[in-house]
Parts: C-alpha cells; structure tokens; sequence
C-alpha cells in the first residue's frame, strides 16, 4: 500500500472524518459478508468464488484496508498494531493446539 498516499488522503480530511468513514467502511463490509453467507452458505465450495456478492467482499476488504491504515498513521501504530497482530496469532495458534486440532 502507498504509504504517501495513505498519508495526504489521511491528513486532507483529518482524524473524526476518518473515524467516522472507517465505522461506515467497516458496516458495509460486515453487510457485504452477511449477504454473501445468506445466498451462499450451503452451497459447495465451487460456487462461492464466481459471484458478484464476493466482488463486493473484496471490494469492501480493500476499502477497510485503507481505512485502517490510516488510523495506523494517525495514531503512529504501526509497529504496535504488528506486534498485537502476532500476539494474537500466537494465542489463537495455541487455542487451536490445545483443542487437538494440528498447526
């Protein structure tokens, strides 16, 4: 991701402008997820990759992406954010070893 870019669109429309557009990103992101589950949660695997609903997911993903970098930037988090990211990775790789499920 081009983090200049990132960055000018960040700093041209500031912090509660941002906010506000990423709990909207991610709402239409969930909303996005929820459609595609109700058309295509007992369909086999095949079916679920050639559809509009999953254009739309992708779509959605990238648009939090963008908004989520930026309140990295904003709240200078990057390295944070990538240390909890691991932590957590970490714990839910345990969770899943400890359930007997192999890693």
């Amino acid at each position: 991701m081009d983090k200049k870019k990132i960055e000018q669109i960040a700093n041209t429309y500031g912090w509660d402008d941002q906010c506000q557009v990423a709990i909207e990103e991610c709402s239409e992101l969930i909303q996005a997820i929820c459609k595609h589950r109700r058309r295509y949660s007992r369909q086999p695997l095949s079916n679920m990759f050639d559809c509009p609903e999953r254009d739309h997911i992708i779509e959605e993903i990238a648009d939090v992406e963008i908004m989520m970098s930026q309140l990295k930037y904003f709240l200078c988090a990057d390295e944070e954010v990538e240390q909890e990211i691991e932590k957590k990775l970490e714990r839910q790789i345990r969770r899943i070893k400890d359930e007997g499920h192999e890693v």
